[in-house]
């Protein structure tokens, strides 16, 4: 039930009594704390005016800015979404007086998080070890491109450039053309949720165990996991991810080309984007049909005309050679009617699919986010009130909000520094006259709070959490080799396919008993693949493998009497229930969460569905490709027509969809398990994958709210409601690099590019002085653009990149999986990990964690499961059964 905002305000938060200190800029760390501020954290934000952030972007571009408003600090409305809940200080942290003010706020904060480049807090004497000696249990969380460890520590990335990195981009797009790209820095959106992850489960670590730590997390080795089986069919089958019809684009295999897996679930036809009516611009659909059951419903629904009656489409095989007239027929249809309405025909005749919607179409068309309160309005000072994208999961018990927009640059330097801190108000007055919290050049006159805080002599009242740390609960239990993980100790039961797999595995390798259930003759996922070395069996699966590691498994007919009470038995002790079944399901079966939570009232339930539980949508289908159509991913990733003509909206490979949903499921959960571990209370968690999706655009919903500006797909690049500069450049070796002129090479960094280009005798004329003006640059930059593409086309991809990064200018080598499988800067991390699967006589390396804990140590404690092979493990040895009592259960199928 929607709960109302008066209800809401008063309820319990999960973070509460945690404070957050926020040293994070543009995206991906501001969004890691916009989120545990929605839970509850107390989060201060340290910023500066003159220094790169989005706000000072903003500044002259008038980007983000609502019409009718100035270009200022405090205007831009993209950044209020990416740093709600927080409050806002001003802090010179370059001189001794600002160091010292940053080391009391250390002091009195639970979690420092920060994403700059290696190196900056240890120069302000704010390592982890330095920190340790202000608070003994702090946690510190560094988010880095790179990582504070490996070769390549001290090279420079943003979200375009940690998607190239780590294979990401080369999976997005059309076979024979260059990389599509994703449209949006989805490496900031997602490095910024596991920031968010990993802070929620060093909360929970140190709650039970009293220690703090370091988490060293690299944003470009976040992507490198979200590549699906990749990895695992390189290794088992040899084969290769460059090869002929890979990536597929929207399909889940290219016609003409050998079957093998494109690491989108199931190899099925159809599957792809149509064109709908009227023929707009992002007038399109996406339909899936797994079973020969739902293409004859499509049939059916679209008038069974005489081409589709054809024999050769009778079978999934027959489908998957004829794609080119399959689709071509189905669009035919698709043309004459408006997307929403082929959605409506198709789910009530049992046909998945979803309409490609904008970032317009989520804000004003979509009755599911509208009816889950996705957009709620917030009040900002400076603005007005205007609508804040809202959590894509629901507690029932401690919900997350946005209790207040983004705040005004040092809007809280009273506040802090006086209420929280106790310096004097002449040490504040003076701080503002001398650099510590206001740069000295830089004009203030039109942020008139900033004077009446300088004016009011009275005492500031602390009206936040506690002055001083708030001490967590008393440990219970110490971590050893078994349990070192966060969620050591922890039992959870994971009833999940595709949709929740990867929330299972995440919480398993950090340490949790997962005991995985399946039903008797295993799990749908088992039938997927890839498979090794391509023999389709269910214990083979590689897709099965990939996302199953550090689980036991067990078998159980939960639709049986014996099932029902083996499964409330196992329910009674455990801590956490993962469940992705059709909402209602479990409830029907007398197995939901308000039956389970008499016996056990700590247990928490996250049901991570589509739609969530709720709205006009929650029954509908869903799959990987559709929710990356109605979620926005497609809207923004695609190819402009001079380089792709009549190209497709594109939705980027992995299984990206599955993963946004437990991302954010993950956040919720183990919000939930903070909470209990500080009140014994479980809750009901409500996450949903479209919501998820929804969320997981960076500014595209943003631009349409402040701008009412609808972005347009570009070529391996943002999405932009203009045309922007091109940044994926063709290298000599026919490999490619993002990397172009404008954010990546600029007037500063452009003299060290060209002493390069002028070795090989290929500057031109870009050694001339006057390129350094940055006016002078800006106005030559298509021409510089040309010189410099000419360039990288006589050179490597790989050398340009290492060289071009050595000199600081930010670039990435656009990369396939193969190439990520063999980088030695993961290799430094100790990033890869070696499973043994005895049963095939194979030892293959599952790709790890992004970030590296100095005190709950992230690993795969076993392969994934095989059916069924911990039944006696579990049911008699944990439950009591005897193993005769086990014979009967399996002989009658309840195992």
């Amino acid at each position: 039930m929607v709960q109302t905002e008066a209800a809401v305000a008063t309820t319990p938060r999960a973070l509460e009594g945690v404070r957050v200190l926020d040293f994070t800029w543009v995206r991906a760390g501001p969004w890691c704390n916009r989120w545990l501020g929605a839970l509850g954290a107390e989060v201060i934000k340290v910023e500066w005016p003159q220094a790169p952030n989005t706000r000072g972007e903003n500044i002259g571009t008038g980007a983000g800015t609502p019409d009718g408003f100035p270009a200022n600090l405090n205007t831009n409305g993209h950044f209020s979404d990416t740093n709600c809940n927080k409050l806002s200080v001003t802090l010179n942290t370059r001189t001794p007086r600002g160091q010292d003010l940053v080391k009391r706020l250390v002091a009195v904060s639970d979690i420092v998080i920060e994403n700059f480049a290696y190196g900056v807090l240890e120069r302000w004497g704010l390592g982890y070890e330095d920190m340790k000696k202000l608070r003994p249990d702090i946690i510190y969380l560094s988010m880095s491109g790179f990582g504070h460890t490996g070769r390549d520590r001290d090279y420079q990335t943003m979200g375009p450039i940690a998607q190239a990195l780590s294979g990401l981009t080369y999976t997005s797009g059309l076979p024979g053309q260059q990389p599509a790209g994703w449209g949006w820095s989805y490496m900031d959106d997602t490095g910024g949720m596991y920031g968010a992850m990993y802070a929620l489960s060093a909360i929970y670590h140190r709650n039970v165990t009293g220690e703090g730590q370091h988490v060293d997390q690299s944003q470009w080795i976040t992507g490198a996991p979200l590549n699906g089986a990749a990895f695992l069919d390189i290794q088992a089958n040899d084969r290769s991810t460059i090869r002929e019809g890979y990536p597929p684009g929207n399909r889940a295999h290219w016609p003409g080309t050998p079957l093998t897996s494109a690491y989108r679930e199931r190899t099925v036809a159809p599957h792809n984007a149509y064109r709908t009516s009227p023929g707009g611009y992002n007038d399109w659909c996406a339909i899936v049909c797994v079973t020969d059951r739902e293409w004859r419903s499509l049939v059916e629904v679209m008038g069974s005309p005489p081409w589709a009656k054809d024999s050769k489409f009778d079978t999934v095989s027959g489908r998957l050679q004829h794609q080119e007239e399959l689709d071509a027929g189905i669009e035919a249809w698709t043309k004459t009617l408006e997307k929403y309405e082929i959605m409506e025909r198709c789910q009530r005749a049992g046909v998945p699919s979803m309409p490609v919607q904008s970032s317009q179409d989520r804000f004003d068309n979509d009755p599911q986010l509208r009816q889950r309160e996705m957009y709620r309005p917030v009040e900002h000072l400076a603005i007005g009130t205007w609508p804040l994208q809202n959590a894509p999961f629901k507690l029932s018990e401690t919900p997350a909000y946005n209790h207040q927009a983004g705040p005004l640059v040092g809007q809280h330097n009273k506040d802090v520094f006086e209420g929280l801190l106790g310096i004097s108000h002449e040490e504040l007055v003076d701080g503002f006259e001398d650099g510590t919290f206001w740069p000295r050049d830089l004009d203030r006159t039109q942020y008139t709070y900033l004077q009446d805080m300088i004016d009011d002599g009275s005492a500031a009242e602390w009206m936040g959490q506690p002055k001083g740390p708030l001490s967590p609960p008393a440990p219970v239990r110490t971590p050893d080799a078994e349990t070192a993980g966060a969620f050591g100790g922890l039992r959870v039961l994971e009833l999940t396919d595709e949709k929740g797999q990867w929330l299972g595995k995440l919480i398993a390798d950090l340490g949790a008993d997962v005991i995985k259930i399946e039903p008797p003759g295993g799990e749908c996922t088992r039938t997927v693949g890839p498979f090794y070395q391509d023999v389709p069996n269910r214990e083979k699966s590689l897709y099965f493998w990939h996302y199953n590691t550090s689980k036991r498994g067990i078998t159980l007919d939960i639709e049986t009497e014996d099932g029902r009470r083996l499964f409330r038995k196992m329910a009674g002790s455990a801590d956490l229930i993962l469940e992705s079944y059709s909402p209602g399901y479990l409830p029907s079966l007398g197995l939901g969460y308000d039956d389970l939570k008499e016996s056990n009232p700590g247990l928490i339930m996250c049901s991570l569905t589509s739609f969530g539980q709720t709205g006009p949508w929650k029954d509908y289908a869903g799959s990987d490709l559709l929710h990356l159509a109605a979620g926005g991913q497609m809207a923004g990733c695609g190819y402009e027509e001079i380089d792709v003509p009549d190209a497709p909206p594109i939705a980027g490979g992995g299984g990206q969809a599955w993963h946004m949903g437990s991302h954010f499921a993950f956040i919720g959960t183990v919000a939930a398990l903070i909470y209990r571990s500080r009140t014994g209370r479980g809750q009901y968690v409500d996450a949903s994958v479209h919501e998820a999706c929804a969320l997981t655009t960076e500014g595209h919903v943003s631009n349409w709210i402040y701008k009412n500006q609808v972005v347009q797909r570009q070529t391996g690049r943002h999405a932009s409601a203009t045309r922007t500069d091109p940044t994926q450049m063709l290298c000599g070796d026919g490999k490619y690099l993002n990397g172009g002129v404008g954010n990546r090479v600029t007037a500063a960094r452009l003299p060290a590019l060209a002493e390069w280009m002028d070795e090989l005798g290929l500057a031109e004329d870009l050694m001339d002085e006057k390129y350094k003006d940055p006016a002078v640059f800006n106005e030559n930059r298509p021409y510089i653009a040309e010189v410099v593409a000419r360039f990288l086309g006589s050179v490597s991809r790989d050398e340009a990149y290492h060289r071009m990064q050595k000199m600081g200018i930010n670039c990435g080598a656009v990369r396939s999986p193969d190439e990520v499988l063999e980088d030695p800067h993961l290799w430094d991390r100790g990033f890869w990990t070696e499973v043994t699967y005895p049963e095939v006589g194979a030892t293959l390396r599952h790709p790890g964690p992004a970030g590296i804990f100095n005190g709950s140590p992230w690993r795969i404690s076993r392969r994934a499961p095989l059916i069924g092979e911990h039944n006696e493990e579990v049911l008699c040895g944990e439950l009591g059964l005897s193993r005769a009592e086990l014979s009967v259960l399996a002989e009658s199928g309840v195992v």
